[in-house]
């Protein structure tokens, strides 16, 4: 219990940390306004937000995405404004500076929320295959630190929401294959059923992780039947929803958003036009998007398997197949998109969630491996953890709209060399005038709230940055007390762990 009241302190601490004072990407900012449509009777696109999203029923524009993440916001946003409004009018700030504090305040906990489901069940996944309390502790924190899951808990993109919900349906599966009961079927089927209206592509996971759930286990009629029955009312809510929005069932909001913004001369099929083998080996091997590049732990993860393949138990080889074959299809399926990657995002955001639920496995599976590791191989593969956790803190520490704009100033040397060079710059307060021609100051400065209060409330800004230090000292010591406490439970391998 202790442990877990830990994870839950460092998911608080860290997502203070890395706070920008924003949600970080104007998609979220978009899904809060449908928050307030569907809390507040606002509309559902601000009115000086004409293009986040095509024209719908009589005549109103709708933002084209799922509902999930907005009624993630709801309880959130509800709680920030009963909390602040009274505070912030008493102390005359204007309507501008109160939507801004409501924002901090919503990114805040919404992320906290979710990186707490997801340290608490990821803890759970990793022991449900054997690995010790001391390994899995270790797992989650090379998860959170070392992989892409770090930016995109500054960015409050869904993606983390749909980690969130598929590292839930995992867990549930894994209950289901150890005691066939109707209710671990349920909340994977719920949690499913979320990512569905959450982002429409949620049917891959749903259709791996459930044929891996179900496969193999005796009497599982009632439990497939009874993890469809939500999964089934999704579909319906889905198609209610695009009919509220657009006045059909038999659309996509993609399909309603292309019809009415493709470029005059553009192909048909514009929003899905990119060179399909470019966006797939692009995936692997391009300097702005390889998922090797931006989750080294996945190259971990490789290495490992390759040396030990036949030491790994059947379950974690099943499961590893699963999701290396859910990455494959996320690839494949993203691989014309026009957008290549998520354009202004760390990494393929189109691709994430099977990386990183596969990077979970990378570290405990090298620490059971080490025994049978040469010293170079173990020397090596702590290089790469070690090199993951400096790239992720890299990664939140300036806008990645900054590499985006510098690609289009003819820097095109790579994401990740443009962000060394500009922290580099940043450190040193130097730089190229070039490089950052036309780029505002707060993408060519430190990301995180505290600094970025220089510009505006200097004094406020002083404060801030002190507090910001002490969280920075906080979160090593909750990390190495999460060690300690894992490894004072910590007990032998299971057999079914490593044969």
């Amino acid at each position: 219990m202790r442990l877990r009241i830990l994870l839950i302190a460092l998911s608080l601490c860290v997502c203070a940390l890395v706070n920008p004072g924003n949600f970080g990407t104007v998609d979220t900012t978009r899904r809060l306004q449908v928050t307030r449509w569907i809390r507040l009777g606002e509309p559902p696109v601000r009115p000086n937000d004409p293009g986040a999203g095509p024209i719908g029923r009589n005549g109103v524009r709708h933002p084209p995405t799922g509902v999930g993440q907005s009624l993630v916001l709801l309880p959130f946003d509800a709680i920030s404004n009963a909390a602040l409004e009274p505070v912030m009018r008493r102390a005359g700030l204007d309507s501008t500076r109160q939507s801004q504090v409501i924002e901090i305040a919503d990114a805040f906990l919404m992320q906290s929320f979710l990186t707490a489901c997801l340290l608490l069940l990821a803890y759970d996944v990793l022991l449900s295959f054997g690995f010790s309390p001391f390994v899995g502790a270790c797992g989650v924190l090379a998860l959170l630190l070392g992989t892409t899951v770090l930016q995109y808990i500054q960015c409050a993109q869904e993606n983390l929401l749909l980690l969130a919900l598929a590292m839930l349906m995992l867990w549930a599966f894994r209950r289901y294959r150890a005691d066939p009961r109707a209710r671990w079927a349920l909340i994977a089927g719920l949690a499913a059923a979320f990512a569905l209206i959450t982002r429409m592509n949620a049917f891959y996971e749903t259709a791996v992780l459930g044929v891996y759930g179900f496969s193999g286990v005796k009497q599982r009629g009632r439990g497939v039947a009874v993890f469809l029955i939500p999964v089934a009312g999704a579909v319906v809510f889905d198609r209610w929803y695009q009919y509220l929005r657009f006045g059909d069932v038999l659309s996509t909001y993609i399909g309603i958003t292309q019809r009415q913004f493709r470029p005059p001369g553009t192909p048909e099929n514009y929003y899905f036009s990119y060179p399909f083998w470019k966006g797939f080996w692009g995936a692997f091997f391009s300097h702005d998007k390889s998922i090797l590049l931006f989750d080294p732990l996945l190259v971990v993860l490789g290495a490992v398997l390759i040396w030990n393949w036949r030491y790994v138990d059947s379950e974690l080889r099943v499961i590893l197949g699963c999701l290396a074959l859910l990455a494959l299809i996320y690839i494949s399926s993203a691989a014309k998109y026009i957008a290549f990657g998520g354009d202004v995002a760390w990494g393929d955001r189109y691709v994430l969630l099977p990386v990183q639920m596969l990077c979970l496995f990378a570290l405990p599976l090298f620490m059971v491996s080490l025994p049978r590791l040469s010293a170079w191989g173990r020397w090596t593969l702590w290089t790469l953890v070690a090199a993951s956790v400096l790239l992720q803190a890299a990664s939140t520490t300036i806008a990645p709209n900054l590499e985006v704009e510098q690609r289009k100033l003819g820097y095109d040397d790579g994401v990740l060399w443009n962000r060394a060079i500009n922290i580099a710059d940043l450190l040193l307060d130097r730089g190229d005038p070039g490089r950052y021609a036309g780029i505002p100051p707060e993408w060519r400065s430190l990301y995180y709230f505290p600094y970025q209060l220089r510009a505006r409330f200097p004094s406020l800004a002083q404060w801030a940055i002190a507090g910001w230090l002490v969280l920075l000292v906080i979160v090593p010591l909750l990390a190495v007390a999460i060690v300690r406490e894992a490894s004072s439970g910590k007990r032998a391998a299971p057999a079914h762990q490593l044969q």
